[in-house]
């Protein structure tokens, strides 16, 4: 004869994300400013005063006071931008904890 045993399995799970909020607090431009010095920076490997001189060309001004993007500037967005995406997309550990088994 063949019986089956039932066995209940307990446990908690601690998860941490830091996907769980609001993250991108970016304006459409303020965004499409930060991939385009990105995209310059890494992909093509422009420097700040390149960079700079590309974008006033191309039109773009500081998103707040409307003044021409000099190379400090570039180099402010990009390295704030570098921090703000590494915040957004690091990894936690999940833990199971208190398991257990129990027998019916």
């Amino acid at each position: 004869m063949n019986t089956m045993e039932e066995m209940i399995l307990k446990f908690d799970v601690s998860i941490k994300n830091s996907k769980l909020t609001k993250t991108y607090h970016y304006s459409p431009k303020q965004y499409r400013l930060y991939e385009v010095i990105k995209e310059q920076y890494e992909v093509k490997g422009y420097g700040y005063r390149r960079i700079s001189d590309f974008l006033i060309n191309e039109g773009y001004r500081t998103i707040r006071s409307n003044k021409p993007i000099l190379p400090n500037y570039v180099h402010s967005i990009y390295k704030k931008g570098k921090i703000r995406e590494n915040r957004i997309n690091r990894e936690f550990d999940s833990y199971f904890h208190n398991i257990k088994f129990f027998k019916n």
